[in-house]
């Protein structure tokens, strides 16, 4: 006797839908992984809409003692949500050293700072070490901005109040056939520099606080004056020397292995040249949506930049974060939404290697729940994580923050004092 079917209209319907779910999933896993523009703009509109930016301002306090902490990690640290509510966090007990790293124009709608705004015109073209991994021209930010109109500008100003400076530092690709620019530091007369010289190179160009000014970073304007190429590289608020500068950047869609591509020369002596006491490396939430991820081949990405980076900075203390727990949908599971497959292992990968090397290491996903716990963020009121399952909400990175400047606070206090000791961390 042929059993009842106990649903009505069959299971063939049901099948279809699970595997509709299942493709959906894949496709926005794709497109919010890699960063797919509609995608990211989507989430940072979301993330934004509503807040008011991040405070990154506050009065001068606590210790005069300079820190400089480097953070470098994926898109959760490219919209500076995360790095800026720590930033302000750590800058009311350190007190500010405004060391900031500029976005270069608008290369990728997930790149944004929690300082300063930015305005591009249309003349500009932009590549990113996602993009172009075989240019070994990057720096710190991961981005290049080049330009080969006349008239072309690129004007920051800070979101909210002036923020003190020592230095803004400016750098330009060098050639033969490279053009000519002027800068306008707080609206003052702008400066005209040449960048043409007979062999291809790098130049910095420093602007300071104008003597008469108050010593403090409103604008700056940057516009081209010919037609020749004008290729920005880097601009670099340089750090105070009192108080602590957190200075971010993130890369949109990279997994660890985007420090493969920036291994050379030029962002060596860049990073070099920042002298961080912590370098915060914040990586995984890539890996972890790529079923395909080799393990063994992972942990060897791993060990390999964590031993570039102590060669590079034998005072700098490296300080790990593993990725927060994301959601893809499934709806075979109770809540709808399960966890890429490769996510926890790339979390136990970080954990081994940081256990094994002294490294500390702050674990996102343990502040979240244990089960469905991307889901569960979603459902938060206020909401911590968002539609997407992957990236958190404004809410959700200020709370991750709070946490994270909770755990790093005593390993910033105990590299001051090893620091002042002069004693290698490695």
């Amino acid at each position: 006797m042929r059993s009842r079917n106990p649903l009505p209209f069959g299971w063939g319907p049901v099948i279809v839908l699970v595997v509709l779910l299942s493709l959906l999933a894949l496709k926005t896993a794709k497109n919010l992984i890699d960063d797919h523009p509609e995608g990211i703009k989507a989430w940072i509109s979301s993330v934004l809409s509503g807040q008011e930016d991040i405070p990154v301002e506050t009065a001068d306090k606590g210790q005069a003692t300079p820190i400089v902490m480097a953070m470098l990690g994926d898109s959760h640290m490219a919209a500076d949500l995360f790095s800026g509510h720590v930033r302000s966090m750590l800058q009311l007990h350190y007190g500010e050293g405004n060391g900031l790293l500029f976005p270069l124009g608008q290369p990728h709608p997930g790149i944004r700072s929690g300082a300063v705004t930015i305005q591009a015109s249309a003349g500009w073209s932009y590549r990113t070490v996602m993009n172009t991994p075989a240019d070994t021209r990057y720096l710190l930010s991961g981005s290049i901005a080049e330009s080969t109109a006349q008239n072309q500008t690129l004007f920051w100003q800070v979101r909210r109040r002036p923020l003190p400076f020592e230095a803004i530092e400016l750098v330009f690709q060098t050639g033969a056939q490279a053009g000519e620019i002027e800068l306008s530091l707080n609206g003052e007369p702008a400066v005209q520099f040449d960048l043409s010289r007979q062999d291809e190179g790098v130049v910095a160009i420093p602007l300071r606080p104008d003597a008469a000014s108050d010593g403090v970073f409103r604008s700056l304007l940057l516009t081209t004056r010919t037609a020749r190429p004008v290729v920005l590289l880097q601009v670099l608020v340089k750090p105070r020397p009192a108080g602590i500068s957190v200075i971010s950047t993130g890369y949109p869609g990279a997994t660890f292995s985007v420090l493969d591509r920036m291994d050379n020369v030029r962002f060596d002596q860049a990073l070099q040249q920042l002298k961080p006491d912590l370098l915060v490396l914040a990586f995984g939430t890539n890996e972890g949506f790529d079923d395909h991820l080799a393990i063994p081949r992972y942990q060897q990405v791993l060990g390999r930049q964590i031993s570039r980076f102590r060669q590079l900075l034998p005072q700098t203390q490296l300080v790990l974060i593993s990725p927060p727990i994301g959601g893809r949908a499934n709806a075979m599971q109770d809540c709808g939404w399960m966890e890429p497959p490769k996510l926890a292992l790339v979390q136990q990968a970080q954990d081994q290697l940081a256990r094994s090397q002294s490294i500390p290491i702050w674990s996102w996903g343990q502040i979240m729940p244990q089960s469905c716990a991307g889901h569960q963020w979603t459902l938060d009121q206020p909401r911590l994580m968002a539609d997407d399952h992957i990236h958190l909400t404004g809410e959700g990175y200020r709370r991750s923050a709070e946490a994270f400047v909770t755990f790093v606070m005593p390993v910033i206090d105990r590299t001051i004092r090893e620091r002042n000791d002069a004693v290698p961390k490695h």
